[in-house]
C-alpha cells in the first residue's frame, strides 16, 4: 500500500518534462527517479560508495558559512521570509523550550510543530526559510566511526503551508526549487543527483517524501506533510493511523554540513565541519586514536549549543542527555590521554561559533564552570562506583544489559568502566553495541500521564472575570448547575472573579451572597472550560448572587506570585541566563521558586538575590498583562515565556515586568513591583541534581517571619547564653540556617539539638564570647563530636545483630536495615554504614536515624520529611544522613515502616 501511494504521489511533471526515469534499487529495493537509465542503485549508501572524497565535483569548496549564506539568499530571492527569534536570532534554541513531548531540537520543522503544524496556530511567515541548529542522539555510536554521523548539525529549510484555498507551493515547486538551487548556487550537474522515494514519519505527522542523493551521500529530504496521527484515520503506518492533515505542509531539510563536505572532499565530514578542533586534537592527542578524536571534536561542538542555549546538567530530562555527551567526552580524553581540561575544548568551539551564534559567547564563564564540576562529579562518581561493581561481580559473577543501566542511570557508572573492572576478575560481559543510544533514547522524550478522568461536558463555559481585571473584588452573578457531594456543595455560575487553584496558585475563597444568605466559598477549581465553586450549602439554581472574594487572601497571592517573577529575574541577573523555572507553588504564608542552576546558592548570592529582587520592588515597575497572539509573543519576548509550561492555543496571556521577567502566566498579578513591599528569603535548598529552591515572604508576611525568626533567635541565644555571651547580629535567618545545617536537622528541630548536646556535653573551662551564634553552634558541636570519640564504642554484638537481619532491595546489592536499636542510633548508623552498601533506618524509641554508605545513590533528605509528619514532626539533613522526630513516639513502628516503603520506592521497585 506504502508503494502505491509513494509511486503516485511522486510521479511529478518534473520528472517527466527534465528526462528522469522511475527505477526500482536493485540492492535495497526502494523507487528512485534518476537521469541515467543504466545506473541500477539509488545512490544511497549503503547501496553505493562516496565518490566525492578527495574529489572536487563542484567548481567552489564551500566553507559551513557559505553553503548557509548561499541557501538563505536563494531562498529570499524566490519570496520566503527569515524568522527570528530574541537571544538566539535566526534560529530557535536546540533546547525545545516550546515543546512538551521532546527535550531537544532534531529538525527545523520542530520549530513550528505542533501548533503551526496542526494548523491551530498561522505560520510566523508563508513561505519562510531558516537554517535550524539541531541535536541528535539515536546513532551516538556511530559518531567517529562511519565518517559522517554528528550529534550536532544544522538544518536548513524552507517551509510552506497550504491550505485548500490557498496553496503557496507543493511538491512540483519544491522540486524545481532543489534543482535549481543546487545547480545554480552550488553547482552540482543534475545529472549526478538523483531523488529516491520514501514515507516520512515525525512529530505526530507523515507524508511521502524524495530523499536527494549525490555521490552516496543524502544531502536534502523534501517532505510533503499531508497527513496527521488519528485513531480514526483510514491509512496505517508502522503500527499507527493517519488521517488527511489540516494542512499540506512543505517540509523540507537540507544538511548544511553534508552539502559543504560534498564541495570539499575531505576524507570524513569532521575536517569539513571542526576543523580547528581536529588540527588542535591532532596535536595534543599523545596517543591517537582517530575515531576518538573525531568524536570528540564532535561532542565538544555539540556541548557548546547544548550548554550555551542553556541546558543545566542533571538527572533528568534534557539535562540528562547534556551528562551523557559531557561523561562520553570526558570518557574519550581519557582514552586519548588528553591532558587539556574539557572547558578548554568548549571554549574553543565558542570562540569559533560566536561569529554566527553570538548567544552563545554570553554564558562562557558559567559554561566553563558548569563543565569543571562535572568533570570532579564524573571523577567522584567513578571512584564510589567501582566497589559496588565488584560487589555485584562478586554475587552474581556477571552483569545483564538490565543492570548495565541502572548502574549508568543510578551510580553514572559507564559500561565500559564496568567492563575493565570485570575483566581485573576475568569476568566477560556483554555491552549493547548501541548502548548510549539506547540511554539517550529512553531520556529524550517527555513521560506524561494521561488522565483517565473526561471533564464532563455538559457543563457551560464560565466566563473568566479575573482575566478582565485581577483587583475585581465582587461581581455579580447567576447559578447555572449545583451539585451534592459527600462532603460538600458545587456550584457554577455564568461568570465569575474566583481565581481556580492551578500554575501553582491557591485558589480564591470568599463568599456567596443572596436573599440575606452568606454561603461560603472554601475551593475553587477548573474543569475544562467551567470553574466549579465548592460551598458549604447549596444554593438553588438561576439565584442571582453577589460574590464577595477574601480580599486579604488573593492580595497575598499576588503579592508572592508576582513576588516568584522578581525572584526569577534577580537570579537570572546573578547567577546567569541559564536559570530556568523549574516548579513554584504560592502559599498565604509564603511561596516557593524552583530554578535549573548547576550548584547550591551561596549565602552571599543569597542576600545578592534578596537584594535585587527588593530593587526591582523599589524601581516601582508597571506591568503588564495583555492577551497575544503565539507568533507576536514569541518573536517579541523569546521563548523565555515558556518557563511556567507551553499554553495551549493561539492566544496566550503575557506577563510582562519590563527589563525584568516575563511569562506567559495565566495568574492573578499586581500592576506595579512597589506593591509587592518587600522579599525576604527565608530558605534556600539544592532539592535534586541540577535544581534548587528558594523559599521567600513578600510583603506583611516577611514581618509576620521576621518577629518569628526573631524570638525564635532570641530562645536560641537564651538558650547558649550561660556558655556562650552571645550578643545580637542582624543576619539572623543566615546564622540560624546554619547553625541548622551544621547540626544536620531542621530549622524546628534545632532548639531541641541545642539542649540535647548542651546536656550530652560537659562545659569546658573557658567560656567563649562571640557576636556570632553560627560561632557558638559550632564551637557546642565540636566539643560533642570530641566527647562522643571518647564514649564507649558502640558493641560489636549489637552491629551484627542489625546486620544478620538486614535485607536486600531487589534488584541491587544494597542491603537495608529497618530496626530499633538498644544503643545510640546515631552511632550504631555511623558503625554500620562505614561499610559499602548499606541502607539503614534505625530508632531508640524516640526518633529515627537514617543513614547511607557513600556509595549508595540515595537522597534520604527526600525520605525524612515523610517519616518525621507521621511521627507528627519533621525531619531533614544531609543526604546521607538524617533525623526525623515528633511527639508521637507511639507511631515509631508506623514510621518505620514508611522509612522502609519509601526507600524501596526510591529504587524503583
Amino acid at each position: 500500500m506504502i508503494d502505491e501511494i509513494l509511486k503516485n504521489e511522486c510521479d511529478l511533471q518534473f520528472f517527466h518534462q527534465n528526462g528522469y526515469v522511475r527505477k526500482q534499487c536493485k540492492s535495497c529495493g526502494a523507487y528512485y527517479w534518476t537521469l541515467n537509465p543504466n545506473t541500477e542503485f539509488c545512490g544511497d549508501q549503503p547501496c553505493v560508495k562516496f565518490d566525492f572524497i578527495g574529489n572536487h565535483l563542484t567548481k567552489k569548496q564551500f566553507s559551513l558559512t557559505d553553503v548557509r549564506q548561499s541557501f538563505l539568499s536563494y531562498f529570499e530571492d524566490h519570496n520566503h521570509s527569515r524568522i527570528s527569534y530574541p537571544v538566539t536570532g535566526n534560529r530557535c534554541p536546540v533546547i525545545a523550550r516550546w515543546r512538551i513531548d521532546i527535550y531537544l531540537t532534531i529538525a527545523s520543522i520542530d520549530d513550528l510543530q505542533p501548533h503551526v503544524t496542526s494548523g491551530e496556530v498561522p505560520p510566523p511567515a508563508n513561505p519562510l526559510v531558516i537554517s535550524q541548529p539541531c541535536i541528535r542522539l539515536n546513532d551516538l555510536e556511530e559518531v567517529g566511526i562511519s565518517g559522517r554521523h554528528l550529534t550536532t548539525f544544522e538544518m536548513m529549510g524552507h517551509h510552506a503551508f497550504n491550505k485548500n484555498t490557498d496553496e503557496i507551493y507543493w511538491k512540483e515547486e519544491t522540486v524545481a526549487y532543489c534543482d535549481d538551487y543546487f545547480q545554480t548556487r552550488i553547482g552540482i550537474p543534475r545529472e549526478r543527483i538523483n531523488y529516491k522515494e520514501h514515507m516520512w514519519i515525525g512529530g505526530g505527522n507523515a507524508g511521502p517524501c524524495i530523499e536527494v542523493l549525490a555521490g552516496g551521500l543524502e544531502i536534502a529530504t523534501l517532505v510533503f506533510m499531508n497527513m496527521k496521527q488519528d485513531s480514526t484515520g483510514s491509512l496505517q503506518i508502522e503500527d499507527q493511523k493517519y488521517a488527511p492533515n489540516p494542512l499540506n505542509i512543505v517540509d523540507t531539510g537540507y544538511g548544511l554540513e553534508r552539502i559543504a563536505w560534498y564541495t570539499q572532499g575531505t576524507p570524513t565530514i569532521y575536517e569539513t565541519v571542526v576543523p580547528h578542533m581536529m588540527n588542535f586534537l591532532k596535536e595534543h592527542v599523545k596517543k591517537p586514536s582517530v575515531p576518538e578524536i573525531y568524536a570528540l571534536a564532535d561532542h565538544t561542538k555539540c556541548l557548546a549549543f547544548m550548554l550555551g542555549d542553556g541546558i543545566v546538567p542533571s538527572n533528568v530530562k534534557a539535562g540528562y542527555l547534556a551528562r551523557l555527551i559531557i561523561r562520553r567526552a570526558l570518557r574519550f580524553m581519557e582514552h586519548l590521554n588528553l591532558s587539556v581540561p574539557l572547558r578548554e575544548l568548549v571554549s574553543m568551539q565558542i570562540e569559533t561559533l560566536h561569529k554566527e551564534f553570538p548567544s552563545l559567547k554570553e554564558g562562557q564563564y558559567h559554561i566553563e564552570e558548569i563543565l569543571d564540576i562535572e568533570t570532579s562529579r564524573y571523577k567522584e562518581t567513578l571512584t564510589k562506583g567501582e566497589s559496588l561493581v565488584k560487589k555485584i561481580l562478586t554475587d552474581h559473577q556477571t552483569i545483564d544489559t538490565s543492570t548495565l543501566i541502572t548502574l549508568y542511570d543510578t551510580h553514572g557508572m559507564p559500561p565500559t568502566i564496568v567492563e575493565n573492572i570485570a575483566k581485573q576478575k576475568g569476568i566477560k560481559i556483554n555491552i549493547p553495541p548501541t548502548f548510549d543510544s539506547m540511554i539517550a533514547e529512553l531520556h529524550s522524550h517527555e513521560e506524561r500521564t494521561i488522565s483517565q478522568e473526561n471533564p464532563p461536558s455538559e457543563l457551560p463555559a464560565t466566563k473568566a472575570l479575573y482575566h478582565q481585571d485581577h483587583y475585581t473584588k465582587e461581581f455579580d452573578a447567576t447559578v447555572l448547575w449545583t451539585k451534592q457531594t459527600p462532603t460538600d456543595y458545587l456550584a457554577l455560575l455564568n461568570q465569575t472573579a474566583f481565581y481556580p487553584e492551578g500554575g501553582g496558585q491557591l485558589g480564591d475563597i470568599g463568599e456567596l451572597n443572596y436573599n440575606g444568605h452568606s454561603i461560603p466559598v472554601t475551593y475553587v477549581e477548573k474543569n475544562g472550560s467551567a470553574i466549579i465553586h465548592h460551598l458549604t450549602s447549596q444554593i438553588p439554581i438561576n439565584t442571582k448572587v453577589h460574590a464577595t472574594i477574601n480580599w486579604n487572601q488573593r492580595y497575598t497571592l499576588m503579592k508572592h506570585h508576582t513576588g516568584t517573577h522578581l525572584v526569577n529575574g534577580a537570579l537570572r541577573k546573578i547567577l546567569g541566563e541559564h536559570v530556568w523555572q523549574a516548579g513554584s507553588q504560592l502559599g498565604i504564608q509564603d511561596a516557593r521558586f524552583d530554578y535549573a542552576h548547576y550548584k547550591p546558592l551561596t549565602n552571599k548570592e543569597k542576600t545578592l538575590v534578596e537584594q535585587q529582587a527588593n530593587d526591582y520592588i523599589k524601581q516601582a515597575v508597571p506591568i503588564t498583562k495583555k492577551i497575544m497572539t503565539r507568533n507576536d509573543a514569541e518573536h517579541t519576548y523569546g521563548f523565555r515565556l515558556y518557563q511556567g509550561g507551553v499554553p495551549p492555543g493561539n492566544a496566550i496571556r503575557v506577563l510582562d515586568i519590563p527589563g525584568i521577567d516575563v511569562e506567559a502566566c495565566g495568574g492573578t498579578h499586581l500592576n506595579n513591583t512597589r506593591e509587592v513591599e518587600k522579599i525576604h528569603i527565608l530558605k534556600t535548598e539544592r532539592i535534586q541534581d541540577g535544581v534548587n529552591r528558594i523559599i521567600f515572604a513578600a510583603g506583611e508576611k516577611v514581618e509576620e517571619y521576621k518577629k518569628e525568626e526573631e524570638a525564635y533567635y532570641q530562645n536560641l541565644i537564651n538558650l547558649l547564653h550561660p556558655r556562650y555571651h552571645i550578643q545580637k547580629h542582624n543576619d539572623i535567618a543566615t546564622q540560624i540556617q546554619q547553625s541548622a545545617t551544621l547540626f544536620s536537622v531542621p530549622i524546628s528541630q534545632l532548639k531541641k539539638t541545642f539542649e540535647r548536646f548542651l546536656k550530652e556535653t560537659t562545659p569546658e573551662p573557658k567560656e567563649i564570647a562571640t557576636k556570632n551564634l553560627t560561632v557558638a553552634a559550632e564551637h557546642l558541636f565540636n566539643i560533642w563530636k570530641k566527647q562522643q570519640k571518647n564514649k564507649k564504642k558502640i558493641s560489636q554484638n549489637e552491629i551484627t545483630r542489625l546486620i544478620d537481619i538486614a535485607e536486600s532491595i531487589p534488584n541491587t546489592d544494597i542491603k537495608l536495615i529497618v530496626a530499633t536499636t538498644t544503643q545510640d542510633p546515631t552511632v550504631t548508623a555511623g558503625a554500620i554504614i562505614t561499610q559499602p552498601n548499606y541502607i539503614v533506618h534505625l530508632s531508640d524509641g524516640i526518633k529515627i536515624i537514617s543513614a547511607a554508605s557513600e556509595n549508595v545513590d540515595i537522597n534520604l533528605k527526600e525520605i525524612a520529611p515523610k517519616i518525621g509528619k507521621i511521627l507528627g514532626g519533621s525531619g531533614g539533613g544531609k543526604s546521607k544522613l538524617v533525623q526525623a522526630g515528633g511527639p508521637n513516639h507511639n507511631k515509631i513502628p508506623d514510621a518505620l515502616r514508611t522509612a522502609k516503603k519509601e526507600t524501596l520506592k526510591y529504587f524503583n521497585q
